[in-house]
C-alpha cells in the first residue's frame, strides 16, 4: 500500500488528475495495474506519458517485507464483533474481523441485510459481550435500511433502541459515483465518530445498473478495482471491520459442473474480500451460510435462524 497519494505524483497535473478521479482512479495503486495502452486511451494521453505516470506508480507502491511471524502477530491483534450466533461466529473464525473486508451474498431474503442490523447494534457492545465500543456508517445502496428493525433488535435484547440508533450514521446512495465520493471522505466521519464497523449494504447494486453490456466490463472492472483498493486503505488507517453485501447471479454456461448461484462483480471483486459468506434459505427461519472463499477458513458450512431478536442459533 502506497502511502502518497495520486496529487504527490509529479507526472501529474491539475488536468490529469481530475480527469483519473472522474474515470475512476483514486488511488496509486490503481493506476499501477494499467497498461500504458490503457491509461493513453483513458485519458487521451499519448503513450510516452501514459508510461511515465505508469512507472512513477509502480515506484511507489509499498513493497516492504514482513516476516511470517510479523504477520501471525498482527492476525491475533485483530478484534472481533460477534454476529448473535455461535454457529455463523465459528464459521467466520470467531466473528467479523477488523482490518479485514467480509462480503455476505445470498438471493433475496437470505439474511444478508438482517445480518448487517445486527452487526450493527452489536459492534457498539463492550468486547465482553462481542463489540467493539464503537459506532457504525451504513451505506445504503438499495433503500433497504430500517430503523424500526433495528430497534426491534435492540430492543428484544434489553437494550435502550434510541442510545444505539444514535450510534449509526445512514447515508443513502442513488448512482456509483455518489458511492465512491463517499467512501473516498469517509476518513472524517471515521474520526468523528469512532467508527469500528463501515457497512456497503449492497456493493454491487449500482455497478450492475448502470455498467450494462460487454463494452463496458472493463470500465466497471476498472471502478470497482478502484473501490476496493481504497476500501483496504481505510484497513490499513484505522481499526475497523468493513462488511458488504453482494447480489448473486445465475450460472449460465453448461461446460461448468457448478451452477448454483454466485457472488456478482466477477473477477474484479473476487479476490478483494478476505471472507466470503453465501448464504440459501433452509426451512421456515432457517437460514443456512457456506464460507464461500477464505484464505484462513475451510469451505463449510453452518445454520442460522431469523428471528425478532435478530441473528440466533435456535428456531425458538
Amino acid at each position: 500500500m502506497s502511502h502518497k497519494n495520486l496529487a504527490d505524483m509529479s507526472s501529474l497535473n491539475k488536468e490529469l488528475l481530475e480527469k483519473l478521479t472522474k474515470m475512476g482512479y483514486n488511488t496509486i495503486e490503481s493506476l499501477s495495474w494499467l497498461t500504458p495502452d490503457e491509461l493513453a486511451e483513458e485519458i487521451k494521453v499519448d503513450i510516452k506519458t501514459a508510461q511515465k505516470i505508469i512507472t512513477e506508480a509502480i515506484s511507489n507502491v509499498d513493497s516492504q517485507q514482513f516476516s511470517a511471524a510479523d504477520l501471525l502477530l498482527k492476525e491475533k491483534q485483530k478484534q472481533r464483533i460477534s454476529t448473535g450466533s455461535k454457529n455463523l461466529d465459528e464459521l467466520l473464525g470467531g466473528g467479523i474481523y477488523t482490518g479485514e473486508i467480509t462480503e455476505i451474498s445470498g438471493e433475496f431474503a437470505t439474511g444478508k441485510t438482517q445480518i448487517c442490523f445486527q452487526l450493527s447494534v452489536n459492534v457498539q457492545l463492550p468486547n465482553i459481550q462481542g463489540g467493539l465500543d464503537g459506532s457504525v456508517y451504513y451505506i445504503d445502496t438499495e433503500g433497504t435500511f430500517s430503523s424500526t428493525r433495528v430497534a426491534q433488535i435492540a430492543s428484544e435484547r434489553g437494550f435502550d433502541p434510541t442510545k444505539f440508533l444514535e450510534n449509526i450514521a445512514v447515508t443513502r446512495t442513488f448512482n456509483s459515483d455518489h458511492l465512491m465520493f463517499l467512501i473516498m471522505n469517509v476518513e472524517k466521519i471515521i474520526r468523528q465518530r469512532n467508527v469500528k464497523l463501515l457497512i456497503i449494504d449492497s456493493i454491487a447494486s449500482h455497478f450492475r445498473a448502470e455498467y450494462i453490456g460487454d463494452n463496458k466490463l472493463v470500465k466497471r472492472q476498472q471502478v470497482v478495482m478502484s473501490l476496493a483498493e481504497t476500501l483496504k486503505k481505510l484497513l490499513d488507517q484505522f481499526e475497523l471491520a468493513i462488511v458488504v453485501t453482494n447480489q448473486v447471479i445465475a450460472t449460465f454456461d453448461e461446460s461448468l459442473f457448478d451452477k448454483s448461484p454466485h457472488p456478482a462483480l466477477g473477477f474484479a471483486w473476487a479476490h478483494r474480500p478476505h471472507q466470503r459468506l453465501l448464504l440459501r434459505k433452509g426451512r421456515g427461519p432457517a437460514r443456512i451460510a457456506r464460507m464461500y472463499d477464505s484464505s484462513r477458513l475451510p469451505d463449510r458450512e453452518c445454520i442460522f435462524f431469523l428471528a425478532k431478536r435478530g441473528i440466533v442459533d435456535t428456531e425458538k
